[in-house]
């Protein structure tokens, strides 16, 4: 079963995947720069959102954080948040005019680039990029990605229709993306173990069978079709862990946001947080063990690429 999982799901396969050199383990120091970094982005997403009336959250160990922490889970190297289908449009169309000084972007069906079917904000001047868009065009900084939240179907029959056919586009439009940005660091790393190999040959094929058109269309795509113009009462993340089924919840679940500590910050939670956690999490309240802790793969590591940038420079000389 396990490597079921792992040739199938391109995310089980590169967490059960060894170390290679390109790959940039974050030490303790660096983690306590790079959570710093983290939350001058969410101060500001923060008070963008407040300044326009755009709902935002915390999402999976963001908010699992702020409940049995208070802020970052000490282990933690990325951050989440959800907006609805409505604010995140909203906050797409004046990103440039309220962030785009400091920082980029990536977004399907906009005038962003398609990193994943996630958006995902990027600070300037920094890297910790993405294991799969390396050595790509895409932003390569620290970011923090922004999840979607959508009306579901009430209908079982209708939504498990639509669930599936979602999973189906997403896969397709995954494997396209993947494609278009395969490169031999990335062909080499996932043939490291059988299941590697096989989701790596999976994913390849998949992209080489739908083709015929960009990897661009078949995001959005994907995107329009999770959409949903009613707003039902029942809402998920369809791109997140789970897939199209696996948050679906009443909107109370998620809305209104409340309010919860971070750092020394107030942060958006969903409304329910306890039923929120114990839909992702179960026990969320327990310290999981060190081998089941997540970590993210990324290559390479800077808060300030033009200041080394310029001690290279000067060393040289």
């Amino acid at each position: 079963m396990g490597f079921l999982k792992n040739a199938l799901f391109t995310r089980k396969a590169l967490q059960s995947l060894p170390e290679m050199d390109e790959i940039h383990i974050i030490n303790d120091e660096e983690l306590k720069q790079l959570q710093a970094c983290f939350l001058e982005i969410l101060k500001d997403i923060d008070a963008v959102c407040r300044a326009n009336d755009i709902c935002y959250m915390a999402a999976g160990g963001t908010a699992l954080g702020s409940v049995r922490h208070k802020g970052f889970i000490p282990w933690d190297d990325d951050v989440d948040i959800l907006m609805p289908r409505a604010d995140l449009k909203k906050f797409i169309e004046i990103f440039d005019e309220t962030m785009g000084d400091k920082y980029e972007m990536t977004a399907p069906d906009s005038k962003y680039p398609l990193e994943s079917m996630i958006s995902a904000i990027y600070k300037k001047n920094t890297i910790k990029a993405n294991f799969q868009t390396m050595d790509t065009e895409l932003p390569q900084g620290v970011h923090i990605d922004i999840f979607a939240i959508e009306s579901v179907p009430t209908n079982p029959v209708v939504r498990r229709i639509k669930g599936l056919t979602a999973m189906g586009l997403q896969y397709i439009a995954v494997s396209a993306l993947f494609r278009h940005y395969t490169n031999e660091h990335k062909k080499k790393f996932f043939y490291q173990t059988s299941a590697g190999k096989f989701n790596y040959n999976l994913r390849m094929a998949v992209g080489f069978l739908f083709s015929w058109r960009s990897y661009e269309k078949w995001g959005t795509t994907f995107d329009r079709f999770v959409g949903c113009k009613k707003d039902t009462g029942l809402w998920a993340v369809p791109t997140d862990i789970g897939h199209y089924f696996g948050h679906i919840m009443p909107k109370e679940v998620y809305y209104p946001p409340i309010q919860g500590p971070f750092e020394d910050m107030m942060i958006n939670l969903p409304h329910d947080p306890d039923a929120y956690l114990k839909n992702q999490y179960g026990d969320y309240m327990t310290i999981p063990p060190v081998e089941e802790r997540e970590s993210h793969w990324s290559v390479g590591f800077c808060l300030d690429v033009a200041a080394e940038e310029a001690k290279k420079q000067s060393e040289e000389k």
